[in-house]
């Protein structure tokens, strides 16, 4: 029975949709489109805000849902499109952005996912318990549809910082799912928006979401995970999900009553919701995708977006082969792990590894240009008798070398071991270079010589603690010196190719195939350097990046007659 202060409390929101003034700019739709067209436009960030703070406020204050306040939000919702892309762009477009820059438009983002996943997730749940009774039903598919999707992006853009689900993510997607099965349009194709390029069902757009979660696994960047997200709106029709189990083809399972994501399929308990899928069809298109970038086809010509690059495309292709694989056929570890408590020092970044090899290479009385230079102040002495203003100029210039208690080094406790890396649990609440593909140097804190590592996997397990493993490169690196040949001084092949520049240093890695490590800025391909190494001088000529990330780039690299 209806109270009298409740039906007070309707009439009041049926006067103020916001519970608010009668002023509102929002208070039905014909205000709401004038007070859109009134924002700011030129500045996607305080537009987007604005929408923001309208979403937060409508569902904080929601107390009816009329086909009115429904219109109104959809609005909302259309008009935050691009706004929302603008600034999407602008995030992954900016990896080296400051750390205050990133958690300002991080949060923005997520902000406005959350607050529509919010509100479609509220007036889908009203409208399927009062089916048959309110004249605006005929919405629920299109605004399931929204709702799973947003679901996704929330669990995309969390992923994109290494955070897990939380929040009730899961369970609240699955509830979405459920409902749709349960009104019979899971698999009713409809255009979320009018801009979309193709149509979708519940059943597609929750099959994609499952299939991203299972590519991320904490291993991808954020531009390779939106890379991924974008070609799956290709593969739509290469996956199904089924009530029931087939043995022979299904290799995944989720779990509807479960708050976690999909999980290959090993001992299935049939008294739960499960959903089955197979990936076999997907898995044979992807392989003709590999074999036709092998062949020389670009990106483009195969769906793979403008922007994609075939090397790239090729990385990211062969991973999510892996991560989509059946477990009879997945890779294993190319290791054994094994529990240890094993106390290491790291450093992180190209510029602080060169000045700890440096110091272990450079003894107290060398000059600060250190061994890599192989020169010093004592060749200005012998040549003029005295040391040159140019020689301490270039000396100032230099780092000096790092001390045994550098601020640069941190020490960790690995918590297991294998040939090929490490696997720890760090402290990471200042640790704003913590990310996938960050270059570190590791070694035993005992030991006198680095070795490199490369950060594969991170996993922030809450605002204080991540899960990380890095892999660890066999090959020891060796301080070179890169003098650039761009100016008038050296003949290389027959051209004049000097310098008078100061030389960049660079990290000699010598396998099985010699490669370099070097900072992106100074590459170019088949561009030429003289090197200077404790004992040999020659000319070199870069080849292809065989890895790059933020602040470095790992080349291959070929002689070239001097």
């Amino acid at each position: 029975m209806t109270s009298l202060a409740d039906k007070f409390a309707s009439r009041l929101a049926n006067l103020a949709p916001f519970g608010k003034r009668t002023d509102d700019p929002l208070a039905n739709l014909k205000t709401a489109t004038r007070w859109i067209e009134s924002l700011p436009i030129g500045d996607a960030f305080k537009c987007q805000d604005a929408i923001l703070v309208a979403l937060k406020r409508f569902n904080e204050n929601s107390t009816q849902y009329t086909k009115d306040r429904l219109a109104i939000f959809m609005l909302l919702d259309e008009k935050s499109r691009d706004l929302q892309d603008t600034l999407v762009r602008q995030y992954l477009r900016n990896p080296r952005m400051s750390r205050p820059a990133e958690s300002q438009l991080w949060h923005a983002v997520y902000g406005l996912y959350w607050e529509i996943a919010r509100g479609y997730h509220a007036f889908v749940l009203h409208l399927a318990q009062t089916a048959g009774k309110v004249p605006h039903e005929e919405s629920v598919p299109l605004i399931t549809l929204r709702a799973i999707q947003t679901f996704g992006q929330l669990l995309k853009w969390r992923a994109i910082r290494y955070l897990p689900a939380g929040e009730k993510l899961w369970l609240r997607l699955h509830n979405l799912y459920r409902i749709a099965e349960t009104e019979d349009f899971h698999r009713q194709t409809q255009r979320a928006y009018a801009e979309d390029a193709a149509g979708c069902s519940c059943e597609t757009a929750y099959l994609h979401v499952l299939m991203l979660s299972l590519a991320h696994s904490g291993t991808l960047y954020p531009r390779q995970l939106d890379q991924a997200d974008r070609w799956l709106c290709g593969w739509h029709d290469l996956l199904r999900m089924d009530r029931r189990l087939d043995p022979g083809t299904d290799h995944f399972v989720v779990d509807l009553s479960a708050d976690h994501g999909p999980r290959r399929m090993r001992k299935p308990d049939t008294d739960k919701p499960l959903r089955f899928w197979s990936t076999t069809e997907l898995l044979h298109t992807l392989q003709q995708l590999r074999a036709a970038l092998q062949a020389g086809t670009p990106p483009a010509q195969l769906g793979l977006t403008d922007t994609a690059r075939a090397a790239e495309s090729l990385d990211l292709l062969e991973h999510l082969q892996h991560q989509w694989a059946s477990l009879a056929t997945r890779e294993q570890r190319r290791a054994p792990r094994e529990s240890v408590k094993r106390l290491v020092d790291v450093t992180h970044g190209l510029d602080a590894i060169v000045g700890q090899i440096k110091a272990i290479e450079t003894p107290a009385s060398v000059s600060p240009y250190g061994t890599g230079l192989n020169y010093n102040e004592a060749d200005d002495v012998q040549v003029y008798g005295f040391i040159t203003d140019r020689t301490r100029e270039r000396v100032s210039q230099m780092t000096l070398p790092a001390t045994r208690h550098s601020p640069d080094v941190e020490r960790w406790v690995m918590h297991d071991e294998s040939e090929f890396g490490y696997g720890a649990i760090v402290e990471s609440r200042d640790k704003d270079w913590l990310r996938v593909g960050a270059l570190i140097g590791i070694k035993p804190h005992d030991a006198r010589d680095w070795q490199l590592g490369i950060v594969r996997r991170l996993s922030r397990l809450n605002d204080d603690t991540s899960s990380v493993g890095i892999e660890t490169l066999a090959e020891k690196p060796v301080l070179t010196m890169l003098h650039d040949t761009a100016t008038s001084g050296y003949t290389v092949n027959g051209f004049d190719n000097g310098s008078t520049g100061l030389p960049h240093p660079g990290l000699w890695l010598d396998g099985d195939r010699k490669t370099l490590i070097l900072d992106p800025i100074h590459f170019g391909l088949g561009k030429v350097f003289r090197i200077h190494g404790a004992s040999e001088r020659r000319f070199i000529a870069l080849g292809n990046p065989i890895e790059r990330s933020e602040g470095w780039t790992r080349v291959a690299f070929e002689p070239v007659n001097s």
